[in-house]
């Protein structure tokens, strides 16, 4: 069981890792996004205020608003963050279901192999039903039959 759970630790941290990078890196990305966002809605703002009325200094302003809404118009990235109790959860869950389903299948041949040899008396009758009642337990709260 210890080795299970830590089976179940180790994957799942892995796993957090690869996750984690590319969280890392698209906030990262969100966060450069959001910078030249008001860089280019600063510059526009104050080039409004000094521009020149020629044909030059509107196509630098429609550059600049072409870049201000490339920027600005990146999806901000939302980032959930896990709590202990939460990653705890999921290796627990993870954890019970793998048990659940190694239950389920030893009862499922202990009540074949005693059915198949068993004695005809009550005592014989109701180690099958335990063994059958266990097996029904454990095969409904896992959804895995390997």
């Amino acid at each position: 069981m210890k080795k299970l759970i830590l089976l179940a630790i180790m994957s799942t941290f892995a796993m957090s890792e690869l996750t984690n990078e590319a969280e890392i890196k698209a906030l990262e990305t969100a966060k450069e996004n959001e910078r030249l966002c008001k860089i280019f809605t600063n510059k526009i703002t104050k080039y409004k205020t000094n521009m020149r009325n020629d044909e030059l200094a509107e196509a630098t302003l429609v550059s600049y608003e072409k870049r201000m809404d490339s920027f600005c118009a990146s999806p901000a990235v939302q980032i959930k963050v896990k709590t202990i109790a939460e990653v705890t959860e999921e290796i627990n869950t993870v954890a019970t279901s793998k048990e659940n389903a190694r239950l389920c299948n030893i009862f499922s041949q202990k009540a074949e192999r005693y059915e198949s040899t068993m004695r005809n008396d009550d005592l014989a009758k109701a180690t099958l039903i335990s063994y059958k009642e266990r097996m029904s337990t454990y095969c409904d709260t896992s959804s895995v039959k390997s």
